[in-house]
């Protein structure tokens, strides 16, 4: 970290003083050769210089990522955060604890390396973060907020499609990702955890047996990351607990109770989309016991249907889309939409 902050410093020379506030984070939290340092501050000038103006904290950021490893992107999907603290509706204590694990990041290389706390207590360099939830309950989301929050990119990755049959393959995959992973100075976030977690405390036949082989070859790979990682589960309750004590904190995204239902229904229905007034949506909140993804999905399919009435929404369209996305999940028959 020492060297990299010197590195940027020297680099930006007399600009590096309106913005060393700015440099301690970029070094902190941007394993950057000093080439690629060099690189990015002539990146900066010249996005200030597009605009006729002074090198920010946020053309660092950007110049940063810029000259991070590019080759991640063709082995995961890179996200573009889209939300803010605003859009997610989550229980107070969940939201300290997103909020906590940003401070942790942010402050890592002062507690870490200024400190000593490295040298004497942490294990291991990495953030690890499980988050565990049904579908649809902000897990994605949250992951956003994080990236936008700290000016990282984020890369997501279905570990059902990286966890392969074939022995030995599994590690292969994983070794692959950090490899390229190593140098991007992104936010991994694995999505689809339960495709290799499991309650494995008995080894039944060899598969079981490089089934925890795998696991704990991602959870050494994880720790061994000096970044952050992120494990996404639909059913905490088929991890293993011995897996999960190895995670440096763990976030809960309870199903949405009825008034967190009617907050998600009111911060994703975009203000821009015409609404007719018998839209009740207090209603919908009420009756249907929906994840924030499916109301998502609903809102969007509803739309289109206006759209293509040429009027506004109005509570038929969103019944008839709740309908449909009842439908898709199996759950038509208990629970036919009516107002």
């Amino acid at each position: 970290y020492a060297r990299r902050h010197a590195l940027w410093l020297r680099f930006l020379g007399s600009e590096g003083e309106a913005v060393h506030t700015e440099v301690d984070a970029v070094a902190a939290r941007f394993l950057l050769t000093g080439g690629q340092i060099r690189d990015a501050v002539a990146t900066a000038r010249d996005l200030a210089a597009q605009r006729r103006g002074k090198v920010t904290a946020a053309d660092l950021f950007a110049a940063a990522r810029a000259h991070s490893n590019p080759g991640l992107a063709t082995l995961a999907r890179k996200i573009v955060p889209r939300y803010g603290w605003a859009d997610i509706v989550l229980p107070p204590d969940q939201v300290a604890l997103l909020r906590e694990i940003i401070a942790t990041v942010r402050e890592r290389s002062r507690v870490l390396e200024e400190w000593g706390v490295g040298k004497k207590l942490a294990s291991s360099p990495g953030i690890t973060i499980l988050f565990a939830g049904p579908p649809g309950t902000g897990k994605t989301m949250a992951a956003e907020i994080m990236a936008a929050e700290l000016g990282l990119d984020l890369y997501k990755i279905d570990l059902s499609a990286v966890v392969s049959k074939y022995i030995g393959e599994t590690e292969k995959n994983l070794e692959r990702i950090f490899a390229e992973a190593a140098s991007s100075n992104a936010i991994l976030f694995f999505d689809e955890a339960d495709a290799l977690f499991g309650k494995r405390s008995e080894v039944r036949d060899s598969h079981d047996r490089y089934a925890n082989i795998e696991i704990s070859y991602l959870l050494q790979r994880m720790e061994a990351y000096e970044g952050v990682t992120i494990l996404a589960t639909n059913l905490r309750a088929n991890l293993d607990e011995a897996f999960t004590r190895r995670l440096q904190f763990a976030v809960d995204f309870p199903f949405p109770e009825e008034a967190d239902r009617l907050r998600i229904w009111q911060t994703l229905f975009p203000p821009d989309v015409p609404r007719a007034a018998d839209v009740d949506l207090a209603f919908l909140a009420r009756r249907h016991k929906l994840a924030g993804g499916s109301i998502r999905n609903i809102i969007v399919a509803a739309a289109y249907l206006a759209a293509a009435d040429g009027g506004p929404v109005t509570m038929a369209h969103l019944l008839h889309s709740t309908r449909r996305e009842l439908q898709k999940m199996g759950r038509l028959v208990e629970e036919e939409p009516t107002h």
